[in-house]
């Protein structure tokens, strides 16, 4: 029984190519999990595996000691087998949160979303990956264009907490030259942004990926600002753009029926209350913050939706409403 499970220790240090381990430090590794070995023992039964074709594992033939690594299109050796549940679970990791996931673990899951595949063909669960989908109630828009080279950088210093240098085009500005503090990505419709802070500034910056055409990791920590945390800097709307920070206002719209139903199922804020005015409108007030994402969502709803309060607000409203009937009365569409 001690062989067969020294020989299951023995290929999980295996590595995949282009990695690779030695006799030597292969014997070091079955000796610190306790097993009374020696080299010749690790060269046998190294040499008895890989002869008997289960296990396709091989060494390299012009170093010394042998190097052993897997080839890069073995099957992943897996024991237990993988059940039907974790199968459907890699898959749907694979769908939906592939974008989330550093480079260095996609390649090392790239195996367990093959497995997961052949496991699936033999089970009922086989057709669920095609029956949930995740859509966005925004206008489709095609995803920004990302430079790989530039994503590996950032994922690798996300990963390792260091920082890098990067050429980067703030909207229609030239080029600049930025040394990058990176904190947390973000995935916003089909934009992805880096939350970061700039040299030694304390400031926090929205640096969207696609506008990075360079990028090179530095050998240089990265420094967290005091009390910054990524679900808080989020919570605070930051990423609604706040026209002044932490400001709330207490919103009041006339809307139709059809609105009511939406916004009583899925409500504005936990102090949200709805009025009937008559027998088709309604008036709804509720406490939120003042933001730019505030104002493109009401604009969303057009007519079926009049802004009543705050008074700015409103009047703001109706300023666009007057530019856009100038627009569309100054002339026909040709």
């Amino acid at each position: 029984m001690d062989t067969i499970l020294r020989y299951f220790e023995m290929l999980r240090f295996i590595p995949k190519e282009p990695g690779s381990i030695s006799t030597p430090d292969l014997l070091k590794k079955l000796q610190d999990e306790g097993y009374r070995i020696d080299i010749r023992t690790v060269q046998r039964d190294l040499n008895k595996l890989s002869a008997s074709g289960l296990f396709p594992f091989t060494s390299s033939e012009d170093s010394k000691p042998l190097c052993w690594f897997w080839p890069k299109d073995a099957p992943r050796l897996q024991l237990p087998l993988m059940t039907a549940d974790e199968a459907l679970t890699f898959k749907l990791v694979e769908q939906f949160l592939n974008p989330l996931l550093p480079l260095s673990v996609k390649d090392q899951l790239a195996n367990y979303f093959l497995l997961a595949d052949s496991t699936l063909k033999a089970s009922p669960l086989a057709n669920w990956i095609d029956k949930v989908r995740i859509i966005s109630n925004n206008q489709t828009l095609l995803p920004a264009e990302i430079d790989d080279a530039v994503l590996t950088v950032l994922y690798e210093a996300l990963l390792k907490n260091r920082r890098f240098a990067a050429t980067y085009r703030p909207h229609k500005n030239k080029l600049k030259t930025y040394e990058v503090n990176p904190l947390g990505l973000i995935f916003k419709g089909s934009a992805v942004y880096l939350v970061a802070t700039l040299w030694e500034y304390q400031d926090i910056k929205q640096l969207a990926l696609h506008r990075f055409s360079q990028a090179m990791l530095l050998d240089k920590k990265v420094a967290v600002p005091s009390g910054f945390s990524l679900d808080a800097y989020i919570a605070e709307g930051e990423f609604d753009y706040p026209t002044i920070p932490e400001h709330t206002i207490r919103l009041t719209i006339k809307i139709n029926g059809g609105i009511k139903k939406y916004l009583s199922e899925t409500p504005l804020s936990t102090d949200q209350q709805v009025t009937q005015l008559d027998d088709s409108t309604y008036q709804l007030q509720a406490t939120v913050k003042d933001t730019l994402q505030l104002r493109w969502w009401l604009r969303s709803f057009a007519a079926d939706v009049e802004v009543l309060e705050p008074l700015f607000l409103r009047e703001e409203f109706t300023a666009t409403v007057k530019a856009l009937s100038q627009i569309y009365q100054s002339g026909t569409a040709t």
